[in-house]
Protein backbone atom coordinates (compact mmCIF):
# COMPACT_ATOMS: atom_id res chain seq x y z
CA UNK A 1 0.00 0.00 0.00
CA UNK A 2 1.38 3.35 -1.08
CA UNK A 3 -0.63 6.86 -0.09
CA UNK A 4 0.03 10.08 -1.04
CA UNK A 5 -0.67 13.30 -1.20
CA UNK A 6 1.35 13.51 -4.80
CA UNK A 7 0.25 17.61 -5.53
CA UNK A 8 0.29 15.67 -8.97
CA UNK A 9 -2.68 14.88 -10.44
CA UNK A 10 -2.52 11.95 -13.23
CA UNK A 11 -2.80 14.12 -16.36
CA UNK A 12 -0.33 16.19 -15.61
CA UNK A 13 2.15 16.67 -18.52
CA UNK A 14 4.90 14.54 -18.75
CA UNK A 15 8.35 15.94 -17.83
CA UNK A 16 12.27 14.31 -18.77
CA UNK A 17 13.93 14.26 -15.25
CA UNK A 18 17.76 14.99 -14.78
CA UNK A 19 17.95 11.19 -13.87
CA UNK A 20 16.28 9.65 -17.12
CA UNK A 21 16.78 9.79 -21.23
CA UNK A 22 12.42 9.50 -20.94
CA UNK A 23 9.30 11.88 -19.93
CA UNK A 24 7.34 11.16 -17.03
CA UNK A 25 5.02 12.37 -14.59
CA UNK A 26 4.27 10.86 -10.91
CA UNK A 27 1.28 8.81 -12.29
CA UNK A 28 3.59 6.99 -14.63
CA UNK A 29 6.25 6.91 -12.80
CA UNK A 30 4.54 5.12 -9.66
CA UNK A 31 2.57 2.62 -12.17
CA UNK A 32 5.24 1.76 -14.12
CA UNK A 33 7.96 1.81 -11.14
CA UNK A 34 6.03 -0.13 -8.59
CA UNK A 35 3.89 -2.38 -10.50
CA UNK A 36 0.84 -1.14 -8.16
CA UNK A 37 -2.63 -0.04 -9.44
CA UNK A 38 -4.37 3.05 -8.45
CA UNK A 39 -7.44 2.82 -6.26
CA UNK A 40 -8.94 5.47 -8.79
CA UNK A 41 -8.44 3.02 -11.42
CA UNK A 42 -9.81 0.01 -8.84
CA UNK A 43 -12.92 1.64 -8.18
CA UNK A 44 -13.74 2.86 -12.22
CA UNK A 45 -13.12 7.02 -11.43
CA UNK A 46 -10.37 6.77 -13.98
CA UNK A 47 -9.01 4.77 -16.55
CA UNK A 48 -4.95 3.57 -16.45
CA UNK A 49 -4.38 6.50 -18.53
CA UNK A 50 -5.69 9.12 -15.92
CA UNK A 51 -8.44 10.04 -17.68
CA UNK A 52 -11.73 10.18 -15.90
CA UNK A 53 -13.98 7.16 -16.44
CA UNK A 54 -17.57 8.80 -16.45
CA UNK A 55 -17.43 11.45 -19.42
CA UNK A 56 -20.20 13.44 -18.11
CA UNK A 57 -18.38 14.02 -14.39
CA UNK A 58 -15.12 14.67 -15.92
CA UNK A 59 -13.69 16.13 -12.88
CA UNK A 60 -12.85 13.83 -10.35
CA UNK A 61 -11.12 15.31 -7.12
CA UNK A 62 -9.90 15.07 -3.59
CA UNK A 63 -9.04 18.83 -3.05
CA UNK A 64 -11.75 21.75 -4.41
CA UNK A 65 -10.38 24.87 -2.60
CA UNK A 66 -9.88 28.57 -3.40
CA UNK A 67 -6.80 30.31 -1.38
CA UNK A 68 -7.96 33.89 0.63
CA UNK A 69 -6.22 36.48 1.08
CA UNK A 70 -4.00 35.10 4.38
CA UNK A 71 -2.61 32.50 1.82
CA UNK A 72 1.27 32.15 1.71
CA UNK A 73 1.17 31.78 -2.10
CA UNK A 74 0.20 35.29 -3.26
CA UNK A 75 -0.15 34.13 -6.76
CA UNK A 76 -2.69 31.23 -6.32
CA UNK A 77 -5.39 33.77 -4.27
CA UNK A 78 -8.39 33.46 -5.76
CA UNK A 79 -7.57 30.53 -8.29
CA UNK A 80 -10.23 27.52 -8.28
CA UNK A 81 -8.53 24.03 -7.74
CA UNK A 82 -10.11 21.57 -8.33
CA UNK A 83 -7.67 18.57 -7.93
CA UNK A 84 -6.92 15.09 -7.71
CA UNK A 85 -3.81 14.68 -5.96
CA UNK A 86 -4.44 12.52 -3.59
CA UNK A 87 -3.75 8.85 -4.34
CA UNK A 88 -3.62 5.32 -2.84
CA UNK A 89 -1.91 2.80 -4.72
CA UNK A 90 -2.22 -1.33 -3.97
CA UNK A 91 -1.57 -4.33 -5.20
CA UNK A 92 -4.97 -5.57 -3.83
CA UNK A 93 -7.09 -6.19 -6.63
CA UNK A 94 -10.58 -5.91 -4.85
CA UNK A 95 -10.08 -2.74 -2.98
CA UNK A 96 -13.32 -0.17 -3.08
CA UNK A 97 -13.51 3.31 -1.84
CA UNK A 98 -15.98 4.39 0.90
CA UNK A 99 -17.97 6.98 -0.19
CA UNK A 100 -19.07 9.12 3.13
CA UNK A 101 -17.66 8.28 6.51
CA UNK A 102 -20.02 8.96 10.14
CA UNK A 103 -18.83 11.11 12.51
CA UNK A 104 -19.79 10.46 15.94
CA UNK A 105 -22.10 7.78 14.18
CA UNK A 106 -24.54 10.68 12.91
CA UNK A 107 -23.18 13.14 10.73
CA UNK A 108 -21.87 12.32 7.52
CA UNK A 109 -18.57 13.11 6.20
CA UNK A 110 -17.90 13.26 2.33
CA UNK A 111 -14.42 11.16 1.57
CA UNK A 112 -13.33 11.53 -1.93
CA UNK A 113 -13.60 11.54 -4.92
CA UNK A 114 -16.41 14.25 -5.50
CA UNK A 115 -17.18 14.57 -9.10
CA UNK A 116 -18.05 17.62 -11.22
CA UNK A 117 -18.93 18.03 -14.74
CA UNK A 118 -17.38 21.69 -14.22
CA UNK A 119 -15.30 23.77 -12.28
CA UNK A 120 -18.07 26.41 -12.17
CA UNK A 121 -21.38 26.03 -10.53
CA UNK A 122 -21.73 23.07 -7.98
CA UNK A 123 -18.12 22.95 -7.61
CA UNK A 124 -17.31 26.74 -6.32
CA UNK A 125 -20.44 26.13 -4.49
CA UNK A 126 -18.67 23.35 -2.13
CA UNK A 127 -15.55 24.50 -1.43
CA UNK A 128 -12.81 23.84 1.32
CA UNK A 129 -12.34 23.78 3.98
CA UNK A 130 -15.47 24.07 5.86
CA UNK A 131 -17.37 23.81 9.29
CA UNK A 132 -17.89 19.85 8.27
CA UNK A 133 -14.44 19.10 6.51
CA UNK A 134 -11.97 21.20 8.15
CA UNK A 135 -8.79 20.53 5.35
CA UNK A 136 -8.64 21.52 1.83
CA UNK A 137 -7.75 18.05 1.03
CA UNK A 138 -10.96 15.49 1.99
CA UNK A 139 -10.14 12.23 3.34
CA UNK A 140 -9.63 9.25 1.33
CA UNK A 141 -10.96 6.28 2.90
CA UNK A 142 -9.95 2.37 1.01
CA UNK A 143 -11.06 -0.53 1.98
CA UNK A 144 -8.65 -3.03 0.82
CA UNK A 145 -8.80 -6.91 0.71
CA UNK A 146 -5.03 -8.23 0.49
CA UNK A 147 -4.47 -11.40 -0.41
CA UNK A 148 -2.99 -13.98 2.29
CA UNK A 149 -0.25 -16.21 0.66
CA UNK A 150 -0.29 -19.55 2.54
CA UNK A 151 3.11 -21.60 1.90
CA UNK A 152 2.90 -24.93 2.36
CA UNK A 153 5.54 -27.64 1.78
CA UNK A 154 4.15 -31.45 1.61
CA UNK A 155 6.82 -33.89 2.24
CA UNK A 156 6.28 -37.66 0.88
CA UNK A 157 8.13 -40.11 2.71
CA UNK A 158 7.93 -43.60 1.05
CA UNK A 159 8.81 -46.73 3.24
CA UNK A 160 12.19 -48.71 1.91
Amino acid sequence: IFALDANSRPSFPPIKPASSSSETNVWDTILRDTGLESIWVQSSYLEITGEPFNPKKPFVVSVNKMRGPSSNQPSKIGEHQLELIDHVFTNGKKSKIVTSVALNNKELVPTAPLLYKSKEGEAELNLYPSSKMPSDHLPVVVDISLETHTHVSLLHFTQL
